[in-house]
């Protein structure tokens, strides 16, 4: 499914404050639609092409630069390059007025492979881009990667400081729940993933 206006993008959920998806306290959007279907994803219900939630790009980016507790932004999914143009938009109204917030990006698609003119546009916004499909029977339980196949790819040095946190820290994950609802935010150890 396709969201015709350029404004709007179709989101699975968001966290206005987490540490589990990366340095420091992040607001994190995990968009809706994935065609990977990737065996043992973290994120299921985020896979269908469907209409979600719709936000307005220009709300949801206020909502961001208005959040002075977050360091930065991870977007996830769902598959982010999916809705690449839409969220391009979206960082470029926060970046304007809050140039110091670094960006993780998720994707399953590899680096090499995002070469057409919205994805560079898009990455050019990015610090850190994590790439490659999960594979379930890859999971190491090391660092913000799912899978070892996985690459941290450091498109800025924003981020470099942190190296080991992506690549071998101990993982980190939070689980909320509330009101009949449960939601697991970051990267779980693969004895948790398998309980779920």
């Amino acid at each position: 499914m396709k969201i015709e206006n350029d404004n709007i993008l179709n989101i699975f959920d968001l966290c206005e404050g987490t540490k589990a998806l990366g340095p420091g306290l992040r607001f994190v959007i995990w968009v809706q639609g994935c065609t990977f279907k990737c065996k043992g994803c973290i994120s299921p219900y985020g896979q269908a092409i469907k209409e979600n939630i719709l936000v307005d790009v220009n709300v949801l980016a206020q909502s961001i630069i208005k959040n002075k507790s977050i360091e930065g932004i991870t977007i996830s999914g769902g598959e982010p390059f999916l809705q690449v143009s839409k969220l391009h938009k979206l960082l470029k109204v926060i970046k304007e007025q809050r140039p110091e917030l670094n960006i993780i990006v998720f994707t399953g698609f590899d680096l090499e492979d995002l070469d057409w003119d919205e994805a560079k546009d898009f990455l050019q916004l990015v610090d850190v881009l994590i790439d490659g499909i999960y594979i379930e029977e890859l999971n190491d339980n090391k660092g913000l990667r799912g899978s070892s196949n996985q690459r941290v790819h450091f498109l800025t040095n924003k981020l470099i400081l942190n190296k080991d946190v992506f690549e071998n820290s101990n993982r980190n994950a939070e689980v909320i729940v509330a009101n009949n609802y449960k939601k697991i935010i970051g990267i779980p150890n693969k004895s948790i993933t398998n309980l779920i």
